[in-house]
Formats: structure tokens, sequence, C-alpha cells
């Protein structure tokens, strides 16, 4: 996406550059001042929204941390929990009923509140006078600290993940209008000066076309699952500078954009259910996106 952002910025400096070399061309009546402000609000709207990208990462990824913590404790306190309370037929009965698969963020919030509710309204173990811990840091205070953290981050998540969206608005709003200025001034400039003129020259020097090709088609070269819970994808495509991965979890119909516009050649992820995960990635440029990749498939342990 920047890519394309920087290559219409280099046009608007071009054509400003032309309007100071031109004192006659004025395109729209608009003085060189005017195309400046142009470009600067372009600019200015695209580190907006590079920062408004990074937070929106930084909290995605501290999202996945927390639910991650929580998909853990989950796996470790329902195996402890039936072990506990293996003699008692009734609450053994309550525990089996536990959602015991967590796919997504959603699904393992769910999880864990079902543990909670389950927890809150444990007898105290067979033999024992006081109540259930998984192990002697893992009480229920413990458990429902790890859900509340989660729950804080993925409500958090709806605001940084609005203001993204209006950074990524103004930036199209104002690239919009830099771009309609340098096709106005381009189809202007040509008109106004005749072929073979200095003048002309000028305008023939701004930029219409980006220097490089459309991306070929991405190629996953390795997809690999190195340890449980995990993934490692490595990729090319001719001519791209950088990349969008594209994932589908086990029982989901269609692929979700897990990581955009990444400049690196390699993908991980962290803290998988098992299952079999497919992959898909695209190369992209300043020309925009080359064809998809073939799916992988990676079985995840």
């Amino acid at each position: 996406m920047f890519k394309g952002v920087d290559f219409t910025i280099l046009q608007g400096q071009s054509v400003k550059s032309a309007m100071d070399q031109l004192p006659t061309f004025r395109p729209d009546g608009k003085t060189p001042a005017n195309a400046q402000m142009l470009i600067d609000a372009v600019v200015t709207s695209q580190t907006t929204f590079l920062n408004r990208t990074m937070t929106l990462d930084l909290a995605r990824g501290e999202l996945q941390e927390s639910v991650d913590a929580l998909h853990v404790a989950c796996t470790q306190v329902y195996p402890i929990m039936k072990a506990t309370y293996r003699s008692d037929a009734g609450t053994l009965q309550a525990i089996n009923r536990l959602p015991v698969s967590d796919r997504t963020a959603r699904e393992t919030l769910t999880r864990g509140e079902a543990i909670q509710a389950l927890w809150t309204q444990l007898p105290n173990p067979p033999g024992s006078a006081t109540p259930f811990k998984a192990w002697d840091t893992m009480g229920l205070v413990a458990f429902v600290a790890l859900i509340t953290s989660a729950k804080t981050k993925q409500n958090g998540m709806a605001a940084i993940d609005q203001e993204h969206q209006l950074a990524q608005g103004d930036l199209h709003e104002k690239t919009e209008l830099l771009e309609d200025f340098v096709t106005t001034a381009l189809i202007i400039g040509r008109a106004q000066f005749l072929p073979g003129t200095p003048e002309r020259e000028v305008i023939d020097a701004i930029p219409t076309e980006p220097s490089q090709p459309t991306p070929g088609q991405a190629v996953i070269t390795v997809a690999t699952s190195p340890t449980a819970g995990t993934v490692h994808l490595e990729f090319a495509a001719n001519h791209a500078t950088s990349f969008d991965v594209f994932q589908k979890v086990p029982g989901d119909p269609d692929f979700i954009l897990v990581a955009a516009d990444i400049a690196e050649t390699t993908y991980d992820a962290t803290g998988l259910a098992a299952g079999s995960y497919e992959f898909k990635v695209v190369g992209k440029n300043s020309q925009g996106s080359g064809p998809e990749s073939a799916a992988s498939t990676i079985v995840v342990r």
C-alpha cells in the first residue's frame, strides 16, 4: 500500500517542480504552495496511518499473548480438575461437559469462562479441607485474572481498530485528492504546451508509471510446524516488496488475513490449536498485488 502512496507523492512533487519552473503552468488555478499543501497532507496522513498500524499490530500481539496464556491454562487446568474429582461422579460429569476445543480468541474466552463458572461451584476436592487449586499458583483468582486480561485487551481492540480504519480512510481520501490533481495537471500541461517545446519536456518528465512491474505469483517454499502449536512459512514473489499472508483455520470455510504488508519473506505463528491449517501468500509492490500462491497445508500438533 505504502509503495503506491509513495509513487503518488513522487508524482505530486514532480508536478510542483514543473510549476516552479513554468510560471504560466497553474493547473486548476493552484499555486506551487497549494500543490505542496496537497503533498504535505498525504505525507502527514501516511505517517498517522503508519502509527495507527503499528498500534494495531502491537494490540493484536498483546491480545494474542493473553489468549495464548489463557489457552495454555485451560489445557492444563482441565485434566488436573478431572483427575482431582475422578472419584466424585457428579462433579466429574459436570467437568466432562466443559468445552475442550478453542481455535479462536472468542472460543478461548468462552472456554475459560465455562471453566471459571464451574470452578466457582466446585466443592472442596475429596479428602481436602481447602478449595480446588490446579497447583500452588493457579487458583481461581489467578485463572480469573487471565480471563480478565484477555477480555480487557479484546474489548480495547474495537477502539484501536476503528482509529486504524479512520486513518486508512483519511489516507485514501488525501491520496485520491493528490492523484486527481496530478492527473489534471498532466492533461492541462500537455494541452497548454506543444510537443517539442522546452516547457513540454518539463511536463513529459513527470512520471506516469512506477518503474517496476506487477509482482509475479507468490510461491510458498517452506511450510512447517517445527514445534507444537507453531507454524513457519517462507515465501517469495518476483518484484514483490511486501507480502500479505492469509490463513484458514480448521473447520472454517474462508481464508482470513493474518499479516499485512510485511517486508519479510518469512512468517511465524505460535499458540495455535492442533489441527490442519491452510496458508496463502500474495506479493505486493507499488503496482499492486500479484497472483496469490497455491495453498499450503500444515498439520499443527
